[in-house]
């Protein structure tokens, strides 16, 4: 696998575009100037399996074809109307950053969400950080990416810091950035430092703005509480981990990835601590949480994707890590007592409340979803995606996390489909009765505001995870039409059960990608233009 594979003008060396003479770039989109342009390897037949992997960007067709007008052929210049804003400019990195610690990793399915299998048929992964490498190949695929940096609104900076912290740290022999230990985060750290560094070396664009113009995407368990001060003040930061308070500490069950942990070695004598102090995570004027990646395989059963709608007989579900076998600082203690809650009152038999891990709570994660009136959205080591698993199924979402936002939270009118709730054991005791006090007309309310957003929770504009995406729809809606079809022969569909199956699902279910998770974070961007200046 490599991001946008080469752009069909390069050979894939695991994870490293190897480009074509004259061709250049991380994904070998650029040619040299005066050079004749050629078509990718996607386009003449050699390699098919290209095709549905590759996205020539209007900036690359622009330059294709002026190369064309050249040559005798139709002309073309590159495009920077309004209608392209923002335009983002992707740096090409040196690989040690980033395509270079795909070729270490020593498992086909970490660090990226999909790999060629067996017959150069595409397979993916549900990698729990695999938006680190699928942010990058979109930002290159996309119709707003600019080839002209004097023309950028925003700048791109693509750290593989995920992927360096797990698997390259634990099994790789290098490199480290700087010393051969110390806390996983703090190479990240160290990293990005450098890489501010070689672009200041190598760009104006950095000095121009003070980096207000530049963005980084911070996948890992604590997002960017471990950024460099330096950059974090300026820059724009795209993660999953909205904790707000200014005086945090880190609350890693996981001891090798505590920022809060100083490390002194010969190479860096004066410790690394001092190069994150001073900032919050999360600032919500100039940062925005984005979705983790869920493949459509993830919420199948959910009728964002047509699948028959279920009866929410559910109350109240989590399943998932419950700390049974964790430090005690894990989730901050919220799934502990709520698992302890559910167990010494005997939720399930009372509200038919589900909480607990898979011994617990057996089953389909998707069909449990798309069966619950409300699941809880808490913490692990750091975010976790409950939010997103419960929007994507319709279910209202029930946020157990003090002073830490919810993705898209200052975006969305979130109040009007989620509910928020104390961490304190006080407060959870009495969770059950105050969610079946909710009267079903406000509870109607939430789910209907839900299904206007949930689309914004799932990265589906990419064309390998649209058709993924179809072909998950397709399946849900012949099940749909059948189950239709035998309760009307049967006499038990109603009189209008025909016009419901028309108006619902008509000739063509398809998914609203015009407003997925990544179009949402461009429409956010956009707003953002003027006050990065």
């Amino acid at each position: 696998m490599c991001v946008n594979q080469c752009s069909g003008h390069g050979d894939c060396d695991s994870g490293f575009c190897k480009c074509h003479p004259g061709w250049y770039g991380t994904d070998c989109a650029r040619k040299a100037a005066g050079l004749p342009m050629e078509p990718g390897l996607h386009v003449g037949g050699s390699r098919p399996w290209l095709k549905g992997t590759v996205v020539e960007s209007p900036e690359a067709a622009a330059a294709s074809a002026a190369g064309a007008s050249a040559a005798g052929g139709a002309g073309g210049t590159p495009l920077h109307g309004a209608s392209r804003r923002p335009l983002i400019y992707v740096y090409d990195l040196p690989p040690a950053y980033n395509s270079r610690m795909l070729q270490y990793r020593n498992d086909r399915g970490m660090c990226t969400w999909r790999a060629f299998g067996l017959g150069n048929h595409t397979e993916t992964f549900a990698w729990t950080y695999g938006l680190e490498v699928l942010m990058h190949e979109m930002m290159l695929q996309s119709a707003h990416r600019t080839f002209d940096p004097e023309a950028a609104d925003f700048f791109y900076v693509p750290v593989y810091g995920s992927c360096f912290i797990f698997p390259l740290h634990c099994y790789a022999d290098g490199p480290w950035w700087y010393a051969p230990s110390g806390p996983r985060v703090m190479h990240v750290t160290n990293m990005m430092l450098e890489v501010r560094d070689w672009i200041r070396k190598h760009f104006p664009y950095w000095d121009r703005r003070g980096g207000r113009d530049h963005i980084w995407l911070m996948t890992h368990d604590e997002g960017a509480c471990y950024a460099p001060t330096e950059i974090y003040k300026s820059s724009i930061f795209l993660t999953h981990w909205g904790r707000r308070d200014a005086d945090h500490k880190s609350n890693t069950a996981f001891t090798p990835d505590n920022y809060t942990q100083e490390y002194v070695h010969p190479m860096q004598e004066n410790g690394w601590l001092h190069l994150i102090e001073g900032h919050p995570c999360y600032t919500p004027e100039k940062d925005l949480l984005v979705p983790a990646l869920k493949l459509p395989h993830h919420f199948s059963d959910s009728p964002l994707l047509f699948h028959p709608p279920r009866q929410r007989h559910i109350l109240l579900y989590l399943r998932g890590d419950v700390g049974k076998h964790r430090l005690p600082n894990y989730s901050r203690g919220i799934r502990q007592r709520l698992y302890k809650l559910w167990k010494e009152h005997d939720w399930k038999q009372k509200y038919n409340v589900l909480i607990g891990d898979g011994s617990d709570v057996p089953g389909g994660y998707s069909e449990h979803l798309a069966s619950a009136k409300f699941c809880v959205v808490a913490p692990g080591d750091g975010w976790s995606a409950r939010l997103e698993d419960a929007v994507l199924h319709g279910c209202v979402p029930v946020i157990v996390m003090d002073n830490v936002s919810a993705v898209f939270e200052e975006q969305l009118d979130f109040s009007s489909f989620s509910i928020r709730v104390g961490e304190a054991e006080a407060e959870l005791a009495y969770l059950p009765e105050r969610l079946q006090s909710v009267p079903p007309k406000i509870l109607e309310g939430m789910q209907k505001k839900l299904r206007t957003v949930w689309q914004r929770y799932a990265y589906v504009s990419h064309p390998l995870i649209a058709s993924e995406t179809q072909r998950v729809i397709d399946n849900n809606v012949a099940m749909w039409r059948q189950k239709i079809l035998a309760d009307m022969a049967a006499g038990t569909a109603g009189p209008d059960a025909a016009e419901r199956m028309t108006a619902r699902l008509g000739d063509k279910a398809v998914y609203p990608a015009q407003d997925d998770a990544f179009q949402t974070i461009l429409q956010w961007l956009a707003s953002r233009i003027a006050d990065s200046r």
